[in-house]
C-alpha cells in the first residue's frame, strides 16, 4: 500500500494512545515523493534563557514506495519515538542515540513492533524504482578524469546552471534531458553537487536522451540525433 494523509493520521492517534499515552503533542502532517526516506521527523529549535525549545513538529511520509500497512505503522511509530524524545527536550547525543534504542526495544518487546533503527531507503529500492520522470541533468567530466551527474529539478535548473558548469574540478559540461528511469536513483541536487558515474554505465542510460541548451530563462532541445557519446563531455 502507499500511505494518504488520513492513514497517517490515524496511525499517530491510534499509537499515540496505545503507546504514548497521548503524551505526544499532535504535528503537521505532510507528504512528499522523497526516495531517501520513508518517514521523517522536522522541527525547530529556539533558544531560550534555560536552553532550547524544539516547537513546530512535522511528520513527513514519503509515497514513493509501496510497503505492506504494518511496515507504514511501524514508520510512523518510529518517527513518533523522535517526536516523543524532541517534545520532552531530551539531548539524545545523536539522532538514534541511546534514549531512541531504549524506548524502540522497549516498544518492540511490549507492542510485539518490529521497529528498526534506520526508515532510510535501500540502494536496491532506489534501484528498484521504476518510473518514467522527467529528468534533467547536468554532466561534468572533472579535471581528475571521472564523470559527475547532477540531477536538479526544473524549477531549480536557471538558478543552478551557471553554478554547476563551473564547479572546481569541472573541465566540461552538458546538460541533457532524460526519463529513463536508471536516474531515478540519484536525489535531485539543491546546491552543485556532482554524483560519480562509471562513462560505460551511464553511456547505456542515455540513449534516446536530448541536448538542453539554456536561452536567457528558456530551456531548448537541441540536434535530437546525438549519439550517447555525443551526449556526453
Amino acid at each position: 500500500m502507499t500511505p494518504d494523509i488520513n492513514f497517517v493520521k490515524d496511525t499517530f492517534d491510534n499509537f499515540n494512545h496505545l503507546i504514548f499515552d497521548n503524551r505526544l503533542p499532535t504535528p503537521k502532517f505532510s507528504l512528499t515523493k522523497a526516495r531517501t526516506f520513508r518517514g521523517k521527523l522536522v522541527y525547530q529549535r529556539t533558544r531560550t534563557w534555560t536552553g532550547h525549545r524544539n516547537h513546530s513538529f512535522e511528520l513527513r511520509i514519503s509515497t514513493s514506495f509501496d510497503s505492506s500497512r504494518r511496515e507504514w505503522e511501524d514508520v510512523v511509530i518510529h518517527e513518533m519515538i523522535h517526536l516523543s524524545i524532541a517534545s520532552e527536550g531530551v539531548d539524545d547525543q545523536t539522532a538514534h542515540g541511546p534514549e531512541f534504542r531504549k524506548r524502540m526495544a522497549h516498544i518492540n518487546r511490549q507492542h510485539g513492533r518490529a521497529i528498526t533503527i534506520s526508515s532510510r531507503t535501500t540502494p536496491e529500492e532506489q534501484e528498484a524504482d521504476s518510473r518514467i520522470r522527467a529528468h534533467y541533468l547536468c554532466v561534468a567530466k572533472l579535471s581528475d578524469g571521472r564523470l559527475g551527474v547532477a540531477p536538479v529539478a526544473k524549477s531549480r535548473i536557471f538558478d543552478l546552471w551557471e553554478s554547476l558548469e563551473n564547479f572546481p574540478g569541472a573541465v566540461d559540461t552538458k546538460w541533457i534531458g532524460s526519463t529513463n528511469p536508471w536516474f531515478n536513483r540519484f536525489p535531485r541536487v539543491l546546491k552543485p553537487k556532482f554524483y560519480i558515474v562509471d562513462r560505460k554505465e551511464l553511456l547505456l542510460h542515455v540513449f534516446n536522451a536530448l541536448r538542453l541548451e539554456k536561452h536567457g530563462r528558456t530551456l531548448k532541445a537541441v540536434n535530437p540525433h546525438c549519439s550517447p557519446d555525443e551526449l556526453l563531455p
